[in-house]
């Protein structure tokens, strides 16, 4: 029961798992932006550690048939495959008995068979390797031998076929012909994340359950309700775990795939990506004056600022507007601004029952045009240079900003979770509440954007309104870490995301395009611990997220939480030091 002993399991189902088949290097899994995937698990049930592993890389959708299903059964559920066109079976719930087919019914062979007609379909079986034979008239384009139904070659098994891990085994027996001794096919080193134990890594686990006691102190000390945890070093993720609940309820507790709202690392994941996007296709420079893109700003006091001055937070904005106060007249909503209902006129949703007026968000825009500037120029964080930003990326792009994000980003990536609207693409139970809003809203703040200006904004916004669970931020900031490519595929050139990433006005400002970096002046608060280094970069969020990379350690830090629940005014998490002392434990323990 040692660490070191479950690193030793996962190493002995890594080198197990045996890739048969492999039509056309369908393993591993590219072009995830063309495909909708669905997974079947034969002889089970509920969904297991494969699946679950499945759903790390993808978006994939579950289903289940009995080892004894019947004939309506299989037909359902082929019905409901169409729609896929990439089906990955597992076959579990199996025996050892050759007598009776090892436990694998025949007519559940006639339904794999019958997919493949329709789809591309990949057969794992876990099983013993003698059950292969039966296998002989399956054409599928993948067919794996995975041995046994135990969690490590569950997990590693559908990490094989997203590339986490390369394929190495070869069969130990001879099942048929068409599966002899020694047969295994081998695949290139992986290009996704491989989801292990620290040891792997050489980091003592022991040492890292400091970061379990920091973090349950902070739920006990009510900092927050519950939080996800995500750490990963050389593109391997070595800690990923969930802590408490939803809320102090204690009605839900926090699940690895829950859904946060990222806040303010929506500035790095969404406009700063897209920003570097553009400007590595020469569409921005970061020289270039606001008024090149946005014509209206000519006369005004922003058409002399350039986007690298903006980006950077020293164009001396304001920090931050309420616009929602001139909605309001004592307490209430301005007639003609909201809507209990949605319709043509009230389309963008705020909060349950609150839609706002469709023309609304050109009074924002001529607020944010009318807001005065400093003449000092001086370093200054502010939301306003962002949604300028993500006013610049829909003008070159001419499409919604989110749009383009999903097909330039999210969707190529696999991410299945990060998002904005997230009612819209996710049931509501795993979105965490954020705060119980009583001057603007008046409710609790569940499933829409906890910022009140992203909120009016219809919940996509430059600033905020990104949500996500933490292992779909630790994949966009996987990369950022590696210069702009992830899975063999380029996003953003690397001198793009150098220059992005690298302090610009270092003498007062310790900030680079978009994403904040640590500071270097001892006496001047840091956003970060002082254990990291000057390469690395990352961003805060208001609901009480952090992300992180660091290109000394290839390190991947994320922490999310919900610590405006249900007082944005509680800032225990701050006080208490947490995500920084929690990144301090996994340095202390890599030395």
């Amino acid at each position: 029961n040692s660490y070191q002993s479950e690193y030793l399991n996962i190493l002995l189902a890594e080198n197990a798992v045996t890739l048969l088949q492999n039509k056309n290097n369908l393993i591993p899994i590219q072009h995830l932006d063309t495909l909708t995937i669905a997974s079947v698990i034969i002889g089970g049930k509920s969904i297991n550690d494969f699946q679950e592993t499945l759903s790390l890389y993808a978006p994939v959708k579950h289903f289940s048939l009995s080892s004894a299903s019947k004939q309506w059964e299989r037909d359902t559920l082929r019905k409901k495959l169409l729609g896929y066109n990439l089906v990955i079976i597992g076959i579990v719930g199996t025996s050892n008995n050759p007598g009776k087919n090892f436990g694998i019914d025949t007519d559940n062979i006639l339904f794999v068979n019958a997919l493949s007609k329709k789809s591309k379909v990949i057969v794992d079986v876990f099983a013993n390797p003698y059950s292969l034979a039966l296998l002989d008239s399956v054409n599928a384009d993948a067919i794996i031998a995975s041995y046994e139904n135990n969690e490590y070659l569950l997990n590693l098994s559908a990490q094989l076929i997203f590339g986490g891990v390369s394929a190495k085994g070869c069969l130990p027996v001879t099942a048929s012909k068409r599966f002899p001794i020694g047969i295994g096919i081998e695949t290139p080193a992986p290009i996704r994340f491989k989801y292990t134990v620290p040891e792997e890594l050489g980091i003592d686990s022991k040492k890292l359950e400091h970061i379990d006691t920091l973090v349950m102190n902070g739920i006990s000390e009510k900092a927050f309700p519950g939080c996800e945890v995500f750490l990963a070093k050389d593109k391997k993720v070595f800690y990923y775990k969930s802590f408490g609940y939803h809320t102090y309820e204690n009605k839900r507790a926090v699940k690895r795939d829950d859904i946060y709202d990222l806040a303010s690392l929506t500035k790095i994941a969404a406009t700063t990506a897209a920003t570097m996007q553009l400007a590595a296709q020469k569409k921005i420079m970061l020289d270039d004056y606001l008024c090149y893109h946005l014509p209206e700003l000519e006369g005004t006091d922003k058409m002399n600022i350039n986007i690298r001055e903006m980006l950077t937070h020293q164009a001396g904005f304001r920090d931050w507007i309420p616009f929602y106060q001139k909605t309001m007249s004592k307490g209430e909503y301005n007639p003609g601004i909201y809507s209990k209902t949605k319709s043509n006129e009230f389309p963008f949703r705020v909060a349950d029952k609150v839609y706002i007026n469709a023309n609304y968000a050109d009074t924002i825009w001529k607020r944010i045009i009318e807001s005065p500037v400093s003449a000092q120029h001086e370093y200054k964080y502010s939301d306003l240079d962002l949604l300028f930003m993500w006013r610049i990326v829909e003008r070159i792009t001419k499409i919604p900003m989110n749009e383009y994000l999903q097909k330039n980003f999210y969707s190529p990536l696999g991410l299945s979770t990060m998002g904005f609207r997230p009612r819209e693409r996710l049931p509501l139970f795993r979105i965490v509440p954020t705060e119980y809003d009583i001057k603007f809203r008046k409710q609790l703040i569940h499933g829409d954007v906890h910022d009140p200006a992203a909120a009016m904004l219809g919940g996509v916004a430059g600033h905020a309104g990104l949500f996500s669970d933490a292992n779909d931020v630790g994949i966009m900031m996987q990369l950022f870490l590696q210069k702009g490519e992830y899975a063999g595929r380029r996003y953003i050139d690397t001198a793009t995301v150098s220059e992005f990433t690298k302090c610009q006005f270092c003498a007062d400002n310790r900030r680079g395009v978009g994403f904040d970096k640590p500071e270097s002046d001892p006496k001047k608060d840091s956003p970060i611990c002082d254990c990291v280094s000057y390469l690395s970069f990352g961003h805060q969020g208001f609901t009480g997220t952090i992300t992180w990379a660091d290109p000394e350690k290839n390190l991947v830090y994320v922490f999310l939480s919900n610590r405006v629940y249900p007082d944005a005014d509680n800032n225990k998490i701050t006080k208490l030091g947490i995500r920084s002392a929690i990144l301090r434990t996994v340095y202390g323990a890599m030395r």
